[in-house]
């Protein structure tokens, strides 16, 4: 099996809220002990109301993303509509579940959040071992790990968008203060009924601004 340390030296955390969904992932993106860049994007669109955060080996994190999204896509191509995020996260456990029984698994985790009319706010855990469970808020990672107090804490359902973005500022804060390994930008989206919108991006600057205001 491949090198799984990637998997955990990654960050990755979400909510599941009555009427959106909201996903924050990490930037970094390492070789080795090498940081390659600080902008790197985990967060692929699998439709309007549908983004998958993955984290993971580089090149299955790329190549396994871009085959569940482009698969939704044509989904919606031959039949006039998109899949429900039950459906696509269905999907994806059944492709990690079939790689993993060839020998050859893919080194990935993720998110997958959604908005659906009749359910609102979506969010699942898929893990490399193609487990799938509907969650009210989920980690991977060691940074999400130090943030699952938090989001235990904080999360209710019927949050708004503004006191959602600030309790992933609130995990983030902790990642930066306690995780050994230097994990400086999130990107953070949030997913209703509108679509899908991208948050201000929190950095260790986030929190500069924010004390001097």
């Amino acid at each position: 099996m491949p090198n799984s340390t990637t998997l955990f030296l990654q960050c990755l955390m979400g909510m599941q809220c009555k009427d959106f969904a909201i996903i924050a992932a990490d930037q970094t993106n390492t070789q080795s002990i090498i940081v390659m860049k600080h902008d790197e994007n985990k967060f692929y669109h699998m439709s309007n109301k549908l983004v998958m955060g993955i984290i993971g080996d580089p090149g299955d994190r790329v190549q396994f993303a871009q085959f569940i999204a482009k698969n939704v896509q044509l989904y919606k191509m031959r039949n006039g509509y998109q899949l429900t995020t039950e459906a696509a996260v269905h999907f994806t456990r059944k492709t990690l579940m079939e790689a993993l029984k060839t020998g050859n698994p893919s080194m990935v985790n993720m998110l997958v959040a959604g908005y659906d009319p009749e359910n609102g706010g979506q969010l699942y855990t898929v893990d490399f071992l193609a487990s799938s469970v509907r969650v009210p808020f989920g980690v991977h990672g060691f940074g999400g790990l130090l943030s699952l107090g938090i989001l235990d804490r904080f999360h209710k359902p019927e949050m708004t968008e503004d006191e959602a973005y600030e309790v992933i500022k609130q995990c983030v804060f902790e990642v930066h203060s306690r995780l050994f390994v230097s994990l400086p930008n999130f990107f953070v989206k949030i997913i209703n009924k509108d679509g899908i919108r991208d948050m201000p991006i929190i950095t260790p600057a986030t929190y500069i601004l924010q004390a001097q205001a």
